[in-house]
């Protein structure tokens, strides 16, 4: 796209000799394109700015960049915005609120009281109208993000992982994905959340214990037993 530009083959094929040539290049009118030393991946790109997940964070800085005319890429290792969502909370029903109503015409102040939408100039694109429930559902959410970034046209690149980041002194940042195409940019975006879970320091019978990715969800199971909580998040 007009967006993803090619670079220069000698920025990123190091270890790149004239013997080679024909292996690695392939000559084009205005650029040349590579792919790394050791055959595999694709063409590199190049963007001023690369934002790392598709969740809300990203999303939100994918519309301002948008909206700036900025030269942006928003990469995604799933196939959809929001994807987090589509395994957390377990109990699929959200903690932040939607209140719908407020008693106040104020849209400044109604909007501190809806803690799930995010900020554009489309007033269609507001939680109120995807869910009437206080606490929206997960499923709910998916499907607003989902049409956030379609409807505001966020360029995101999706089943793109990216593996490894790097920079240089002086230089742009250089990631890799798990094609091991390269990508550039000379700022970078990480908004990928809180996505591993957070295990505590090793201690006897922490092999006894379940985390909140795995642990059951139906009550049923716990009847008629002693429960232990470690954390008191949310």
């Amino acid at each position: 796209s007009a967006s993803r530009t090619p670079v220069l083959c000698t920025q990123y094929c190091r270890g790149f000799t004239m013997a080679r040539l024909k292996t690695f290049v392939i000559l084009l009118p205005l650029a040349f394109l590579c792919c790394t030393v050791d055959g595999k991946g694709g063409p590199a790109t190049s963007n001023q700015y690369c934002i790392i997940g598709a969740g809300p964070g990203g999303l939100q800085m994918g519309h301002f960049l948008e909206r700036a005319g900025r030269d942006y890429v928003i990469f995604e290792k799933n196939t959809t915005a929001g994807a987090f969502f589509l395994h957390y909370p377990r109990h699929r029903t959200l903690i932040s609120i939607n209140k719908r109503h407020t008693g106040s015409t104020n849209k400044e102040f109604n909007f501190r009281h809806d803690w799930n939408s995010l900020i554009s100039d489309d007033e269609a694109l507001q939680m109120r109208y995807y869910s009437r429930e206080y606490f929206p559902k997960a499923d709910d959410y998916i499907r607003y993000l989902q049409d956030y970034a379609s409807k505001l046209n966020l360029k995101i690149q999706y089943n793109t992982e990216i593996m490894e980041v790097d920079r240089q002194p002086g230089e742009d940042f250089v990631l890799r994905d798990q094609e091991e195409t390269t990508h550039s940019c000379q700022v970078l975006i990480v908004s990928t959340g809180l996505w591993l879970p957070n295990i505590p320091e090793t201690f006897p019978g922490l092999e006894f214990a379940e985390g909140y990715e795995s642990v059951s969800i139906d009550p049923e199971d716990f009847e008629g037993k002693v429960v232990l909580i470690l954390g008191r998040g949310n």
